[in-house]
C-alpha cells in the first residue's frame, strides 16, 4: 500500500504546475485559440442535440400548445 501511495504523489506532483509555471504569463495566441475551439466544439454539440431531437409534430402535447391562440381580454 505505501508503494501505491508514493506512486500516486509522485504522479501528482508532476501533474501539478510549479510556482514558476503559475508565473508566467501565458500565450495569448493559444488562450484564443482553446477558447475558440472550445466553443466551436460546444455549438457543434448544441447543433448535433438540436438535430437529433424529436421535432414537435412527434410530441402532440408540445404541438398542440404551439397552437394555442389566445382569447382577447373582455373588457368590463
Amino acid at each position: 500500500m505505501h508503494t501505491l501511495e508514493t506512486a500516486l504523489v509522485n504522479y501528482w506532483t508532476r501533474k501539478t504546475l510549479s510556482e514558476k509555471d503559475l508565473m508566467e504569463t501565458p500565450d495569448l495566441g493559444k488562450v484564443v485559440l482553446r477558447t475558440m475551439a472550445g466553443f466551436a466544439a460546444f455549438a457543434v454539440l448544441l447543433l448535433c442535440l438540436n438535430w437529433m431531437a424529436t421535432p414537435t409534430i412527434d410530441r402532440p402535447q408540445v404541438a398542440t400548445v404551439d397552437q394555442i391562440r389566445l382569447m382577447p381580454a373582455a373588457k368590463e
